[in-house]
C-alpha cells in the first residue's frame, strides 16, 4: 500500500469556482468520505484492484454552480495523479478489452457519425480537416481516416498517444491548436474528465472554422444528481448511476441544460442537424436488433434535444 501523503497537495486540488463558467456561487449537493464503503467498493470493482492509494482524510464533494447549473467535483486530481489514473488505473490492456467488446453495431455507429459529418459539409472527404480530441484508443479517428478525412488527434495519456501514432494518426498539442483550422471536432466522453472544461471549449471553439461543427457527447448525470441531492449515498447507487459522477474521472457532471450553457459561454450555438442527413448516414436498417435504435436515436437526440449529445457550431 502506498502512503496516504500521496493525496496531499499538489496531487489533489480544490476547485473554488465553477470550471465551466467561472462563477463562484455554488451549493454542495453531496459530500462523502473517499474511504466510505460505497466509494471503496466502486473503486475496487471498477479498477479491478489496481488503485494502491489510501483515501483516508479526503472527501468526494459534488457541487452545483448557481449560474450555469454545471455539477462538478470540488476535489480533483492534478496532472501527476491524472497521469497515473489514465496510464495505470486504466492500463494499456484496456485496448484489448475494447477490441474484444466492440462488434459490428459499434462500428456502424462510428461510421454513421463520420458519414453524417461528410453529408453535412457536402465536400470530398480529403478536403475535410477534422480533430479527434481526447481520442482514447482513436476509434473515431481511425474510422474518419478510413473514409479519407484529413484527421489528427489530441490526447493526455502517453500510452494512448503512442498507440494512435502506431496506427498512423498524427497527434498534436491541444494547447497549441491553430485558430480556424478544423471543419469538425469530435469529442466523445471527454468533457466530463477535464479540469477546466470551459477554458478548453473556448480553445476548441477558436480552432473551428466559421460554420464548423464541434460534437460533444458526455454521460447524462441528471439521474445520479437527483439521487444524491435527495439524500442518497454511493452505497445505494448502482454502477450505472455512479458512472456519470465517478470519483476522480468524471469530475464534471452534465445535463443538457448545463452542456448548452457551457456552449453559450464559449460563443457556440447548438445545432439541430438535418434528420435527412442523419438517416442517410445510418446503416443497419435490415438488422432487426439495430433497426429500431437506428430509427429512434436521431429523433431522441436531435428533434427533442434534451440529451447530452450535442452538435455546436461556430457562427460565421
Amino acid at each position: 500500500m502506498l502512503e496516504s501523503s500521496f493525496f496531499s497537495p499538489p496531487l489533489l486540488a480544490r476547485r473554488e469556482r465553477c470550471p465551466g463558467c467561472g462563477h463562484g456561487a455554488a451549493r454542495t449537493l453531496h459530500r462523502e468520505a473517499f474511504d466510505s464503503p460505497g466509494i471503496r467498493r466502486y473503486m475496487r470493482e471498477h479498477y479491478e484492484g489496481r488503485v494502491e492509494r489510501d483515501f483516508a482524510g479526503n472527501a468526494y464533494e459534488l457541487a452545483q454552480c448557481e449560474h450555469c447549473a454545471l455539477a462538478y467535483q470540488r476535489e480533483v486530481p492534478t496532472e501527476p495523479l491524472l497521469e497515473e489514473i489514465y496510464d495505470r488505473w486504466l492500463p494499456a490492456t484496456e485496448r484489448a478489452a475494447v477490441a474484444a467488446r466492440w462488434g459490428l453495431e459499434d462500428y456502424r455507429y462510428l461510421a454513421g457519425q463520420v458519414e453524417f459529418m461528410l453529408e453535412h459539409f457536402g465536400q470530398r472527404p480529403d478536403s475535410i480537416r477534422a480533430l479527434d480530441f481526447g481520442f482514447g484508443w482513436a476509434e473515431w479517428a481511425k474510422m474518419a481516416g478510413a473514409y479519407g478525412v484529413d484527421v489528427c488527434g489530441a490526447e493526455l495519456s502517453r500510452v494512448r498517444i503512442d498507440y494512435a501514432r502506431s496506427v498512423g494518426i498524427p497527434v498534436g498539442d491541444a494547447a497549441r491548436l491553430p485558430d480556424g483550422e478544423f471543419h469538425f471536432i469530435n469529442t466523445e466522453q471527454v468533457f466530463e474528465h477535464l479540469l477546466e472544461p470551459g477554458a478548453m471549449l473556448n480553445r476548441l471553439g477558436r480552432a473551428l472554422r466559421p460554420g464548423g461543427l464541434l460534437k460533444i457527447s458526455v454521460p447524462d448525470a441528471g439521474k445520479a444528481i437527483r439521487k444524491l441531492a435527495a439524500g442518497g449515498d454511493f452505497a445505494r447507487l448502482s454502477h450505472s448511476d455512479i458512472m456519470p459522477i465517478a470519483p476522480f474521472e468524471h469530475i464534471n457532471a452534465f445535463t443538457y441544460e448545463s452542456l448548452a450553457a457551457l456552449g453559450r459561454e464559449a460563443g457556440l450555438a447548438p445545432v439541430r442537424p438535418s434528420l435527412r442527413k442523419l438517416y442517410n448516414a445510418s446503416s443497419g436498417w435490415l438488422a432487426p436488433r439495430s433497426c429500431l435504435k437506428t430509427l429512434a436515436r436521431p429523433i431522441y437526440r436531435h428533434l427533442y434535444p434534451k440529451s447530452t449529445f450535442v452538435y455546436f457550431t461556430r457562427p460565421a
